[in-house]
């Protein structure tokens, strides 16, 4: 087998031999030899080894998107999965390359590949994108320039982060469970929406953008001390 001896082999009859796979053959041509000479197969038999995963691009993806594998051992590929779930539908490109979809019901971690010679895990989570929430925030309210940070699920492949469908240009997705967004200019107070490749979320109670106060009115416009007088403008908030 690609040059590696079988030590048992049985010749069934002329036109046939029962060969046992030796320990050591690598993936090649089976040779077969008589005192009259040696014949070799006109295509390689391939050894399957336990598959070894080295890489996967994209590291995150929607349940239906493809990822590929990369590695080695992957010829006889009988299983993907993710995390534990079955890929219904993977795609062995060659000894080295997988091409999976990823399955309904996929969750965050561990990509495995198996073979009949054994199982590989990847070193490496893929993180399975789903559809944002935003549980809260805080603090509540801010000028522009000032941060808030949001807590929720799903934030993982985050695209954008909005206030008052004011497309904030600063925000850095610190986990899966926090983004801390700058509050952009010309923002208003509003919910906040997050978008991923999944769908979007949009926050429960509105952001409040404070603003530099004006003063339009007053009344009484006189009084004691001691006395009230209500004022009416804008951007009170956060006085």
């Amino acid at each position: 087998f690609n040059g590696t001896a079988a030590t048992v082999f049985t010749v069934n009859s002329n036109t046939q031999i029962t060969a046992t796979v030796p320990v050591a053959a690598t993936t090649g041509k089976i040779s077969v030899t008589n005192p009259a000479g040696t014949a070799l197969s006109a295509t390689d038999f391939t050894v399957i080894v336990a598959p070894t995963i080295t890489s996967f691009a994209p590291a995150s993806e929607v349940v239906g998107s493809p990822t590929v594998l990369t590695g080695t051992g992957f010829a006889g590929t009988t299983a993907v999965s993710f995390n534990g779930t079955a890929a219904t539908v993977f795609t062995v490109n060659s000894n080295t390359q997988i091409t999976v979809t990823v399955p309904v019901a996929a969750t965050t971690g561990k990509i495995s590949v198996t073979n009949p010679a054994g199982s590989a895990l990847s070193a490496t989570d893929f993180t399975v994108i789903v559809a944002p929430a935003i549980s809260s925030f805080a603090p509540a309210s801010g000028v522009v320039g000032s941060q808030t940070v949001l807590i929720g699920t799903g934030f993982a492949g985050t695209t954008a982060v909005s206030f008052n469908a004011t497309a904030a240009t600063v925000f850095s997705v610190d986990s899966n469970t926090q983004i801390t967004a700058t509050v952009p200019v010309a923002a208003t107070t509003g919910k906040i929406s997050v978008t991923n490749a999944a769908g979007s979320a949009l926050s429960a109670t509105d952001f409040t953008v404070i603003v530099t106060p004006a003063i339009t009115s007053f009344a009484p416009a006189s009084g004691v001390l001691g006395s009230q007088t209500v004022l009416t403008g804008t951007g009170f908030a956060g006085v």
